[in-house]
């Protein structure tokens, strides 16, 4: 097991809801321990995450 933490950038649409934020991870590959946006601009959400690289 190796946790990475990594900061990604999604869409922001507008409503930055916990089912938009899992989906847009599940299809980067990433299925978070736990996230957080940690910024937003008219364009991204920048999300904090960590998970499981195995």
């Amino acid at each position: 097991m190796q946790i990475i933490s990594e900061i990604v950038n999604i869409p922001n649409n507008g409503n930055p809801t916990t089912e938009y934020v899992l989906s847009e991870l599940k299809k980067m590959g990433i299925t978070p321990l736990r996230w957080a946006i940690v910024k937003i601009t008219n364009e991204t959400y920048t999300v904090n995450c960590a998970y499981d690289k195995g």
